[in-house]
């Protein structure tokens, strides 16, 4: 350090603690009466008498109000000669600053620049409080305002203090003392004397950090002692549980060959004789029940031998007083149940929009007639014996007002017959609107789907085909049983083909009716 650079550092110290002034924080310069100037922190230190602090090289007092020795003004002409003398400093450095061998480990930290984002970050201004590269930290700072910003590497970037969450334009400087104030310590000097955290004691942030560090370190000591403590007891529990549970032995021959022998422990002696006794007392106690339960129960196997005898001779007899009935039909149907009797009955509900022929279809299975009706306004309900299946059909409206009408009728139905007008191909796409909907009920989950494409006599008609491809059925009724039928109702076409679908949905395949 040359003479300059030594009376410069001089004339920018605080004479009580030689720090260099700063132009914020601690290390601020601020004026007594006197005219002496001191940092901040010495200031902090000094002790205050009544309302007055005394000046430590001419005993002078100064008054300091209620906001204490933050009221007291800055030495901007100090502050203003230590600018000049950094901006000197700094231009004398640049050179060597920005030397490319300098900046190459700054760009291994791969921060991009803030004005150009292509570009890697090796410098820092502390004035802007941004990342630049060489190129763009000349070209924003060629003005002779903007040159006097100090840059510095990325590596040298100061530590920010966070903002007051409260006074946002001020930094967090103290640290609350209070117990109430233990979740949230943090505070600025305006938090300090005006707000929240008036006339509560406190302590500077940094005393408090080191304080913290200092409990860390040692609590850290305090567990690695802690841990050794308890590496050394584990070794001894070892020994002793080895010692407890045996282990192996090295042996080793007089003609000199190594091996290993098992070494039982005394508590394995202990386990073998204990378990050798629980064996021989269960036997024991075996032996013993088995003998009482025959006891006690000699009249009960005496009384059960002596029922046997009687149902064998009752069941000889029954051969003879009831002699079989091939008449009787059994039927097996799908959910593994027997069916005895002439007639399995089956609920059906069948849907559909309006004029798709619902009850046409009904008609003809009923009475194997066509018969041009009306749109239904409520319901029919019909009873169509087919084999030995009795088929219990509602035929419901399809009218847009009576569709919210149809949930009501899904309770206990075990099949749908969902009618589609071949003929309107207008309304294609609201039938499948409605079997979508249909196909989501929860009531109707179980239930066998069987799907009518009707009036495929009138031309032009969709096939079934066109149907099952347009109405995406193979997504639509997956996880379910469906079937698409073509037929009209005027020549019963295909109606008992959809009919035979469904008895066998109900019986069970490859059962036949018994008689």
């Amino acid at each position: 350090m040359n003479n300059q650079e030594t009376t410069d550092r001089t004339i920018l110290e605080c004479r009580v603690c030689d720090d260099v002034f700063r132009f914020q924080g601690d290390k601020v310069p601020r004026l007594l009466m006197c005219g002496h100037t001191v940092c901040h922190q010495c200031l902090t230190r000094l002790q205050v008498h009544g309302t007055s602090i005394l000046c430590p090289f001419d005993r002078q007092p100064t008054e300091i109000g209620d906001s204490g020795v933050w009221g007291l003004k800055k030495n901007f002409a100090l502050l203003e000669l230590l600018e000049k003398l950094q901006f000197t400093t700094q231009n004398a450095s640049n050179i060597n600053l920005f030397a490319q061998q300098n900046l190459d480990k700054e760009k291994e930290l791969d921060i991009p620049c803030d004005e150009n984002e292509l570009h890697t970050a090796v410098l820092y201004c502390m004035t802007c409080s941004t990342h630049l590269c060489v190129e763009c930290a000349e070209l924003t700072h060629s003005t002779r305002t903007l040159a006097r910003h100090k840059r510095v590497p990325l590596s040298e970037k100061p530590k920010e203090n966070p903002k007051c969450p409260y006074h946002p334009m001020h930094l967090v400087e103290f640290a609350c003392l209070e117990e109430d104030c233990k979740n949230n310590p943090l505070m600025c000097y305006i938090c300090k004397d005006y707000g929240r955290h008036v006339k509560h004691r406190h302590s500077l942030l940094d005393s408090e950090a080191e304080n913290v560090r200092t409990s860390i370190t040692n609590a850290v000591q305090q567990i690695k002692s802690f841990g050794e403590e308890v590496a050394d007891s584990a070794r001894k529990l070892g020994v002793t549980i080895q010692q407890i549970e045996g282990g192996v032995q090295l042996l080793q021959s007089p003609d000199g060959v190594s091996s290993t022998q098992r070494v039982p422990g005394t508590a394995e002696q202990s386990r073998a004789k204990i378990k050798q006794y629980f064996y021989d007392l269960r036997e024991t106690l075996n032996r013993q029940e088995d003998a009482a339960k025959i006891l006690l129960a000699k009249q009960d196997v005496k009384t059960l031998l002596e029922t046997i005898q009687k149902q064998q001779q009752q069941f000889s007899d029954v051969p003879e007083q009831l002699p079989l009935d091939p008449a009787i039909p059994i039927t097996f149907t799908k959910d593994n149940r027997v069916h005895i009797g002439p007639k399995i009955e089956m609920r059906v509900v069948t849907l559909g929009l309006d004029h798709a022929g619902k009850t046409s279809i009904l008609f003809k299975l009923k009475q194997n007639e066509f018969i041009q009706t009306i749109p239904t306004i409520g319901f029919n309900v019909e009873t169509i014996e087919y084999k030995n299946l009795k088929f219990t059909i509602w035929d419901v409206g399809g009218q847009h007002k009576i569709r919210p009408l149809w949930k009501h009728y899904y309770f206990n139905t075990q099949a749908v017959i969902y009618v589609i007008d071949s003929n309107n191909k207008d309304r294609l796409a609201e039938a499948q609107n409605e079997l979508a909907k249909l196909v989501q009920e929860k009531e109707l989950r179980e239930a066998s789907l069987l799907i009518f494409v009707n009036k495929q006599d009138i031309q032009p008609c969709v096939s079934i085909e066109e149907v099952t491809e347009s109405f995406g059925l193979f997504k639509l009724c997956c996880n379910r049983s469906w079937h698409i039928q073509a037929c009209d109702a005027n020549s019963g076409n295909g109606l008992k083909d959809g009919l035979e679908w469904l008895s066998r949905q109900m019986v069970a395949a490859g059962a036949t009716d018994l008689a």
